[in-house]
């Protein structure tokens, strides 16, 4: 499904990546976990179109995607979320699912304005899968609310769904229990492993190590750039090369294996 061969990325005299490669199979989960600065974001930029590497090729199902734009990667079924909330937050919960199906619409500006009957299918149609996106997340009730008006732990949701709304092949989620709870938690781990049955491809960043290590079929470490480990959950927890690159910060590996003890 996607093949990362040797990709490097500076900035200045920094380099955020140094020849990092690894592949992913159609439908997997793949947790890609490492300390602040390991160059985790930088690489989902390099996927997805937003940054160019310096080095390296990024292929998805056969096709070389290094350097196109993040539009044509887009067009790819190719999605993203952002450490940082990107919601429309005066927009409602629906119009937010909406702008998820729009890369599914042929119509445009003429067409719209003209309401020819197929534009008018088509528009029901977009709005049928997001009404079922905004069920399978949960957020049927709450459809015209204004998005700003949601609890932090559904907005997340909602970001999820904006981008499950459209259909991806490949989801690349930058720490989507940010700022969650322990029973959000729970819930948004039980929501991604039911992806599998859509056998949806997953890259996950995440700081939980719990969450990561539930999920995953499989986990890369990265360490100032680096790949320094890669391999089934278990491995990497009793990986030396990955607990002492945690040493000195929080060491969320330790913390796990004692909490699993």
């Amino acid at each position: 499904m996607l093949e990362l061969s040797e990709i490097s990325k500076s900035f200045g005299g920094v380099k955020a990546l140094d020849m990092v490669s690894f592949g992913l199979k159609q439908g997997q989960i793949l947790g890609l976990i490492g300390p602040n600065g390991a160059g985790k974001t930088t690489l989902f930029n390099v996927i997805s179109g937003i940054a160019l590497p310096d080095h390296g090729q990024v292929h998805f199902q056969d096709k070389k995607i290094t350097g196109l734009p993040s539009h044509k990667i887009a067009g790819l079924r190719i999605f993203r979320t952002f450490q940082n909330l990107s919601i429309f937050s005066e927009m409602t919960v629906i119009e937010n699912l909406l702008v998820g199906n729009h890369l599914k619409g042929r119509a445009g500006l003429f067409s719209a304005i003209l309401k020819a009957p197929w534009e008018r299918r088509e528009e029901k149609l977009i709005r049928d899968r997001a009404h079922d996106s905004l069920r399978e997340i949960g957020l049927e009730k709450s459809a015209q609310l204004t998005a700003s008006s949601l609890p932090f732990g559904k907005l997340r949701l909602l970001e999820l769904g904006r981008a499950l709304a459209a259909e991806p092949k490949l989801l690349l989620l930058d720490e989507p229990a940010a700022g969650l709870n322990q029973k959000e938690t729970f819930e948004l781990s039980e929501f991604l492993a039911g992806l599998r049955k859509k056998e949806i491809t997953i890259i996950v960043i995440e700081h939980d190590m719990s969450l990561v290590m539930e999920i995953s079929d499989r986990v890369v470490v990265l360490d100032q750039g680096r790949k320094i480990a890669e391999g089934a959950p278990r491995e990497i927890q009793q990986d030396p090369a990955v607990l002492t690159a945690y040493l000195g910060e929080e060491n969320w590996l330790k913390t796990l294996k004692k909490k699993n003890a």
